[in-house]
């Protein structure tokens, strides 16, 4: 135990009780997981006292799942949430337990939204009805963007789980959705920060690793739904009907031309497309949308889903020594400059995922894994899948600084 948060390293603050003693700990954020997670495993002194009488009586202290956690790096606070989890394990020279949980995000990805209703909202801005949805959890919602217009018609269908209620309707204006850590939820897009420091290898990285693949990657992406009101193409003509009048005869009605079904079919059916210039051969991939929208709706959506897979599908992991630079921790969805001889990036990359971790050695490192810096972004590419040119050193040398898409 101890008296407060560690100025190094990591610390938790369990049910107000401070506990530092840990064997090894890990606090993570992924942009791909939404909330937070944290472990840790401690040499339990309570069930050690029971079992072995040779035992020395430290602090006893008792961990359940359901305790409120606070998790500190460096003295800093990054994630907020519970224990959710409880593995007691014991051998025949020590008992230890561990423990795990998500910051208090976590329950919009096991509970459902508004289960005693309204079942939609009318004329709702993303943040607006994402704070209706947050708020019985103890959540607040900040944006950091501009959302566009707002929703005619923002419907929750029964049993669906709250945060997929938010990010299906998040995907269709380009935005990314994540926990703060902290008690909050954010509505952004990626790169709106840069990270303390850059990334060297040969440099301040102790080692690195990654995965290329196309399995998950495909030459177009395809989102097809319904729209509202046949997205105003109908032409407003009908048969004049006043209270009180008879039917139209269908013997009176005049023929058609088609015209009024395929306007009808057009407004009703709507598409979004997507493609990936990178997968040169046939890889189609069709999604349903969960919601009524607009095509300009199913395009950001069927945009979204080829950057992220593309980011989920080239990802390199990089691991520094301690938990930050220059007074300042290392956090998720921030710009880094990386230079990387080995595995030939040299450019922005966006940090999709930070864990802090500790052990007894002691080692204090931090495992980054980044992506390509468009990977939550809305708009052109651009440049932001191209190398810069590296500059030459000695131990370079020779090195081809050709531009190259990760």
């Amino acid at each position: 135990m101890s008296a407060g948060a560690k100025a190094v390293g990591l610390s938790f603050k369990i049910d107000d009780v401070w506990y530092d003693s840990w064997t090894s700990a890990e606090v993570t954020r992924d942009l791909k997981d939404f909330a937070g997670s944290f472990s840790a495993t401690y040499r339990d002194p309570d069930r050690s006292i029971a079992t072995f009488p040779y035992a020395s009586p430290p602090p006893i202290f008792k961990l359940r799942p359901g305790l409120p956690v606070e998790a500190y790096a460096d003295g800093q606070l990054v994630l907020v949430g519970f224990i959710e989890t409880v593995e007691p394990s014991i051998d025949e020279g020590q008992a230890s337990v561990s423990i795990g949980g998500k910051d208090k995000a976590g329950d919009l990805i096991d509970c459902a939204a508004m289960p005693e209703g309204p079942s939609e909202f009318k004329n709702a801005k993303l943040e607006d009805a994402a704070s209706r949805i947050c708020e019985p959890f103890g959540l607040s919602v900040r944006t950091e963007i501009d959302t566009d217009k707002p929703f005619d018609r923002y419907a929750i269908d029964v049993a669906e789980f709250a945060h997929h209620s938010i990010e299906k309707r998040a995907r269709q204006r380009h935005a990314l959705v994540m926990s703060d850590g902290v008690g909050g939820v954010v509505i952004t897009r990626s790169g709106q920060n840069r990270a303390p420091a850059e990334l060297k290898l040969p440099g301040n990285v102790l080692g690195s690793q990654a995965t290329f693949t196309h399995q998950a990657r495909h030459s177009e992406t395809i989102v097809r739904g319904q729209s509202e009101k046949a997205e105003g193409r109908r032409d407003g003509r009908s048969a004049a009907f006043v209270p009180g009048d008879d039917p139209v005869d269908p013997m009176d009605r005049e023929d058609g031309d088609g015209s009024a079904t395929e306007r009808e079919r057009r407004g009703t059916a709507v598409t979004g497309r997507a493609t990936d210039d990178e997968i040169g051969r046939y890889r189609p991939i069709v999604f349903l949308a969960r919601t009524k929208a607009s095509e300009e709706e199913l395009a950001d959506e069927a945009d979204w889903r080829m950057r992220t897979r593309r980011a989920e599908c080239e990802e390199a992991t990089y691991r520094v020594k301690g938990f930050g630079a220059d007074g300042r921790l290392w956090r998720v969805n921030e710009l880094a400059s990386v230079s990387d001889t080995y595995l030939d990036i040299e450019r922005d990359m966006l940090i999709s995922r930070v864990t802090f971790r500790e052990d007894d050695g002691p080692t204090r490192e931090t495992e980054l894994a980044v992506s390509s810096p468009e990977a939550f972004a809305k708009g052109e590419v651009g440049s932001a899948r191209t190398n810069l040119e590296r500059k030459s050193s000695p131990s370079q040398a020779g090195l081809d600084g050709t531009a190259e898409a990760l």
